[in-house]
């Protein structure tokens, strides 16, 4: 028996009442004492003990889930998702019970999954009654309040839920100010519900999602191309760089890496753009994708490391002022050394400058404003869990190469922490699932 995650359990030579067991495990499940005396039946003979080992063994290792039935009717099953789990008690001594601010509910199929970022398990719930119950477990709830707001489900049945809700970890026994423990911990204070989530999730070790370069779309979606295709605005040659002078040693530059919120009288020129962009962002190498192989997809090298040679991210300029070039948005085309006009500048273009000001505290507008975009297919066709993050990852290098260009050409860069993926996506005309950004950059000439 194999998990997904790796995890196995290796029986050599079972006996006929263990083969039983198992089996009926597989098809059916039960009781504990149930699935014994079944055993026994096709080995009357059988030690109890080695079966109940057995058992351990299999709750040991995760692969044993736990079901919650009345009138014989399942109505919720709990599923371990890694071998730290284990099965907890009801505190009979708490006044109440309380939802964690981590768990959360969604569709998985024709389903409902309850999750948290606590816990390594998920309750799948197949009755509306025990559903409607989380809402009321959003504030203290005794056992017995929680029995009588649900008639038609037994004393019994609610104590098993809150049992599985609680071996979840998405309930809590509460105290007489209705705090649980996550409320009083000073480190889960100061986590976020979607920050904790992302990181749980995007990570190994909570889980049994798949995460890495499963290539989950291999058959279903093509892949993005390496190079987004033009969309048919003016195009303009950036200068390439003539480094026949030596530059700056490279520790000086590391050293003298800063962020600079202020522009020099000096603004931007083209030529230092260009050589901006082509440390950090142009194509090196391009491999095209192999004819029969569809794992062997389309990828370039960059000045920047990037996830499976996939480099994801777009650039995009919003040119405020730069000596050899008018005042738009444009796109980076990595392959030609090229800007591609976008579109003049507008409110939108206006709102983006304006709100990255804001974030970085500037007090005259940036001579250009470099908007990372992610085309999100391009990362989530292969890897799996972990496409998201890998991303971010990504901003964050592209980001230090942007730096120490940047330093080492006495520009004044800064990067910055947040900026609005929809007003990007309305100025930029991209459907905001399939490309928008994630990451800011702003930049100007030299200080004098």
């Amino acid at each position: 028996m194999v998990r997904t995650d790796g995890q196995a359990l290796r029986h050599r030579s079972p006996s006929s009442a263990a083969q039983t067991l198992l089996q009926t495990l597989a098809d059916m499940g039960g009781r504990a004492e149930d699935l014994i005396a079944l055993a026994h039946t096709a080995e009357p003979t059988a030690d109890a003990a080695p079966l109940y080992y057995l058992l351990t063994r299999l709750e040991q290792r995760a692969m044993l889930s736990y079901t919650l039935r009345q009138d014989d009717q399942s109505l919720a099953t709990l599923e371990p998702m890694t071998t730290a789990f284990r099965l907890v008690a009801l505190d009979a001594t708490a006044p109440g019970y309380r939802l964690s601010r981590f768990a959360w509910l969604r569709r998985d199929g024709d389903g409902v999954l309850v999750e948290c970022s606590l816990s390594q398990t998920r309750l799948r719930i197949t009755d509306q009654r025990l559903a409607a119950s989380l809402v009321r477990l959003a504030q203290p709830q005794a056992v017995d309040a929680l029995v009588e707001a649900l008639p038609g489900l037994t004393p019994a049945t609610i104590t098993g839920f809150l049992t599985l809700l609680a071996s979840a970890q998405a309930v809590f026994p509460c105290d007489s100010q209705g705090q649980i423990p996550e409320d009083v911990d000073p480190a889960l204070r100061q986590w976020e519900y979607h920050d904790l989530l992302f990181h749980a999730r995007s990570r190994m070790g909570r889980h049994d999602y798949p995460v890495g370069g499963t290539f989950r779309f291999v058959d279903q979606l093509p892949h993005a191309p390496a190079i987004k295709p033009a969309s048919g605005g003016s195009r303009f040659p950036l200068p390439k760089p003539n480094h026949t002078a030596p530059g700056p040693d490279f520790f000086a530059v590391v050293e003298a890496r800063r962020s600079i919120r202020s522009s020099g009288d000096t603004p931007l020129n083209l030529e230092q753009l260009g050589t901006l962009l082509w440390h950090t962002a142009r194509v090196q190498t391009h491999r095209p994708a192999h004819p029969d192989d569809p794992r062997q997809y389309e990828a370039t090298t960059r000045p920047v490391a990037g996830g499976g040679a996939m480099h994801e991210l777009e650039l995009y300029l919003t040119v405020t002022r730069c000596a050899g070039l008018e005042p738009a948005l444009y796109r980076y085309d990595p392959l030609a050394h090229q800007l591609e006009w976008i579109s003049t500048p507008g409110p939108d273009t206006q709102a983006l400058v304006n709100d990255a000001m804001r974030a970085a505290q500037l007090t005259t507008p940036p001579d250009v404003l470099i908007t990372l975009a992610a085309r999100f297919g391009r990362m989530s066709w292969k890897y799996q869990g972990m496409a998201y993050a890998a991303i971010l990852k990504h901003v964050g290098v592209l980001y230090q190469q942007l730096y120490l260009v940047a330093t080492a050409l006495g520009l004044a860069p800064c990067a910055i922490g947040a900026g609005n993926a929809d007003r990007f996506a309305a100025a930029a005309g991209t459907h905001y699932y399939e490309e928008t950004s994630v990451g800011e950059f702003v930049l100007s000439g030299v200080l004098g």
